[in-house]
């Protein structure tokens, strides 16, 4: 029987121990906008390349930033990997989020403490049709950045639709209910090391749209999000239902397409390839995990051979995919980076 979904804090606040599994779905996923009552959210497009990644929530007190937030009472991580986690703290009411611990290029681990004004992401109970909003903010600290820096940012959470989830395989999952969660996060300026330029404020914005049914899981059956930071967009698409694999299948409209180097240690690889007719080409490189990486071309090409510097300087080591969609028709080479 198909019916509106609650959120509460038994069916929604994880456990120490609890784990999840997701698929990670190709970034190509169009995102399903539907919202109402007892609507459809078709996502049967979705495809990956293979990759799947597991959410852990652990006891704070094993972490070893557990002396920067004493009072969570869990923290996640995604693959056990000891940076790149969060941590929590739960009420009777609702389910906060009091500092991240994050590796980023070129600044190191940096620690996010919002414990004196916290984020809260979900309020019990919440139903279709509820909101809120909540200002939050904090100190980041970095061993790159020896004076802190403040940050301060705006969540609103919105249940904006319930309905039937349809997914790749022939699964769907009624009385599912579709959470909205954007933020937006501004940085102070941040102080580098002497003889290093200072950076400016850092603006960023993030949607986030989950897919939950509480009677099945506490964490969403699918999440696609949209991240920005400071112009730099990514999208991630999560699935905890397997899917079919993205079809690597060779282009009619073009041939002899190659990389060169490839493996490449230098600064850049180079993308040949010849179009038989006239086409709509993107071009685009992606990680391991199908998040968007950067944009290398899209436009109208005439016939004929046309070639592309992939640059690579700015990567870190290890496996890439180049995505090459002529035509609606799309066919992906692997780009290692040593």
């Amino acid at each position: 029987m198909k019916a509106q979904p609650t959120l509460t804090h038994t069916n929604f606040v994880p456990l120490i121990g609890e784990s999840q599994l997701y698929y990670i779905a190709d970034t190509n996923t169009v995102l399903d906008n539907t919202n109402g009552a007892n609507v459809i959210f078709d996502y049967t497009g979705m495809h990956t390349y293979g990759q799947v990644q597991t959410l852990y929530f652990v006891d704070p007190t094993t972490t070893a930033s557990t002396s920067d937030f004493l009072s969570a009472t869990t923290a996640d991580t995604t693959g056990g990997v000891p940076v790149n986690m969060k941590y929590n703290q739960d009420f009777t009411d609702s389910l906060d989020i009091i500092g991240l611990v994050l590796n980023i290029n070129t600044f190191g681990t940096v620690i996010a403490k919002f414990d004196a004004n916290p984020e809260i992401i979900m309020k019990f109970p919440f139903n279709y049709g509820d909101s809120f909003s909540d200002d939050y903010g904090g100190e980041f600290t970095s061993a790159a950045a020896p004076i802190p820096t403040n940050g301060n940012g705006t969540v609103t959470v919105t249940a904006d639709g319930w309905g039937t989830l349809k997914l790749p395989m022939g699964v769907n999952i009624d009385s599912v209910l579709r959470i909205v969660q954007i933020e937006n996060l501004l940085t102070d300026t941040i102080f580098l090391q002497p003889f290093f330029p200072d950076i400016m404020p850092i603006p960023i914005n993030a949607t986030q749209i989950n897919y939950y049914k509480p009677s099945l899981s506490k964490n969403p059956l699918v999440s696609y999000t949209i991240a920005d930071v400071n112009g730099d967009t990514t999208i991630s698409v999560l699935s905890q239902y397997p899917m079919f694999l993205v079809g690597i299948k060779e282009i009619k409209d073009a041939v002899n397409v190659s990389l060169f180097p490839n493996p490449t240690k230098g600064d850049a690889s180079l993308l040949s390839f010849k179009l038989e007719n006239n086409g709509l080409v993107k071009v685009n490189l992606v990680n391991t995990l199908g998040q968007h990486i950067k944009s290398i071309f899209e436009g109208n090409l005439q016939k004929g051979q046309h070639q592309f510097s992939i640059k690579t300087s700015n990567l870190a080591k290890g496996l890439y995919y180049v995505e090459i969609n002529i035509n609606g028709e799309k066919t992906v080479k692997k780009l290692v980076v040593e």
